[in-house]
């Protein structure tokens, strides 16, 4: 048998350098001109105090890339919104690329993968996650990343050509992933047997693929041992999800996620074309690979955004059957695509925080996530530090500081030890095993909305409420400032009781 050349038989279209560069270019730039517009969101918080004062294998709800990255980046700009949040704005348009790179692979021409890419940019989920530095705006650009090497893969071997390597990057990827979430292990297994079932069944007798997955098992191992150490609390934060989330507005709110008129259109339309396009056969898997994650979320539960990391693949399938539908006379409707993605434009940029807050803050339809989110955290800071500083002297030393949600501690946490806060505990999730305040500490400051500690203490005065700029609504205002004294037992006792989901 001749040796494969190394050329294949059918080059797919050019890439559209010049446009896709240029929509991932303005994304990212919108991204960062925009990036300290307001303020730190919630989980950057979160993933900062985590990183810079509990730096470990495993949390209970993530993995430690995020908080490693961001410990990293506050140590060299300490403080710079810009700089944190740059990461998210180069790998969302890093994500817009990967996208058009896939439509290519599909046999997308020019048209296709600016429509694909420019999909991916308007998406309300992917361009809102793009603001922010946190496990979910990494985790779309991995999974597309990860389809792209393996769709590239079977496009080659179609062609005659044996390019395994791609299926040990698609490894390297996935170890990449299970440091972010644990959510591409069920991508890889779904495209496994997605594989076994539609084919190429080959590419699973590949030495390189089962490399790659064997790098990607090394790689979780820490934090799988973490899991395990302290009594697998992802179960935990996996009923949490479930019960936040409704399994019947699973599939319409993903849509929502991922356009309400250009992205939803090319995701229905794509999986379709997966699944009947004959010239589409070869990657027929990537259908299954969809519907068996859409299933299995549907039964077990999952949030909306657990399925954005399928946008760009579908983007790019559906710009493609388009282009077929093209290229067969079906060009009565092509006009309609950019009005669609004009529209498309309105709720993605209505959410980001591209107006100034004192013009926003009086319409509540402008920019309603990141004002809820984002604003209030200097003003719980300073409000709990008064507070603390009214302590006398000898009782500061003895006094310690509880938030009732990760959010509320990790603001603090983070803002705090400039108002000279000490180090700030919290029941809440993945915070609670940060650890209990010391025995010794026999005066509390608690800071909340309720009052669920008071029949752990013999006394308890509330001492501030915390009131925001603007008179905003956000997770900082209204909150309560409450000092409570003489503990009925210790905390290695009592923290075990204070658990919160």
């Amino acid at each position: 048998m001749p040796a494969p050349t190394e050329q294949p038989t059918c080059e797919p279209s050019p890439f559209a350098r010049g446009p896709v560069l240029t929509i991932a270019g303005l994304t990212a730039l919108l991204l960062v001109l925009i990036s300290g517009r307001y303020g730190y969101l919630s989980d950057e918080l979160y993933f900062l105090a985590a990183g810079k004062h509990h730096l470990d294998w495993g949390y209970m709800d993530q993995q430690p890339l995020v908080p490693l990255l961001a410990a990293g980046i506050d140590a060299v700009l300490p403080g710079s919104l810009v700089a944190l949040r740059l990461p998210a704005a180069l790998i969302t348009a890093f994500g817009i690329c990967c996208t058009a790179l896939l439509a290519r692979e599909f046999g997308g021409d020019r048209r296709a993968q600016v429509l694909a890419a420019a999909a991916c940019a308007l998406s309300p989920w992917l361009l809102l996650s793009g603001h922010w530095l946190a496990a979910a705006t990494l985790e779309p650009a991995q999974w597309v990343l990860l389809l792209w090497l393996v769709t590239r893969w079977v496009r080659l071997r179609e062609a005659g050509i044996r390019r395994d390597r791609l299926l040990l990057a698609a490894g390297a990827v996935a170890a990449v992933g299970v440091q972010t979430k644990f959510q591409i292990v069920l991508l890889c297994a779904a495209l496994c047997a997605s594989v076994l079932v539609a084919g190429p069944r080959s590419m699973l007798r590949r030495p390189a693929l089962w490399a790659g997955v064997a790098l990607a098992a090394t790689a979780s191992i820490p934090a799988l041992a973490w899991q395990a150490g302290h009594g697998w609390p992802a179960r935990d934060m996996g009923d949490v999800v479930n019960a936040e989330s409704s399994r019947l507005l699973l599939l319409p709110t993903a849509l929502l996620y991922a356009g309400p008129v250009a992205g939803a259109v090319l995701c229905c339309f794509g999986l379709w074309c997966l699944l009947h396009d004959e010239r589409l056969r070869p990657v027929r898997f990537l259908a299954g690979t969809t519907l068996l994650l859409l299933v299995f979320y549907l039964l077990v539960g999952g949030r909306p955004n657990y399925l954005s990391g399928l946008c760009g693949m579908l983007f790019a399938a559906g710009a493609v059957g388009f282009q077929h539908r093209r290229a067969a006379g079906g060009t009565r409707w092509s006009w309609t695509a950019w009005p669609a993605y004009a529209v498309s434009s309105i709720l993605p940029l209505a959410l980001l925080p591209i107006v100034a807050l004192p013009t926003a803050a009086p319409h509540p339809p402008l920019a309603p996530y990141s004002k809820f989110y984002e604003t209030g955290w200097p003003e719980l800071a300073e409000t709990v530090a008064r507070a603390y500083r009214s302590l006398p002297p000898d009782e500061r030393g003895r006094t310690a500081i509880v938030g009732e949600s990760y959010h509320l501690a990790g603001a603090l946490d983070v803002l705090g030890p400039e108002f000279g806060l000490p180090a700030v505990h919290s029941p809440h999730r993945g915070y609670w095993f940060f650890g209990a305040p010391p025995d010794s500490a026999t005066v509390l400051l608690y800071v909340g909305a309720s009052e669920p500690l008071e029949p752990y203490f013999t006394t308890g005065r509330r001492l501030a409420t915390v009131r925001t700029e603007l008179d905003l609504v956000n997770l900082a205002q209204g909150v309560s400032v409450i000092r409570y004294d003489g503990p009925t037992m210790p905390w290695s006792r009592l923290w075990s009781r204070l658990r919160t989901q």
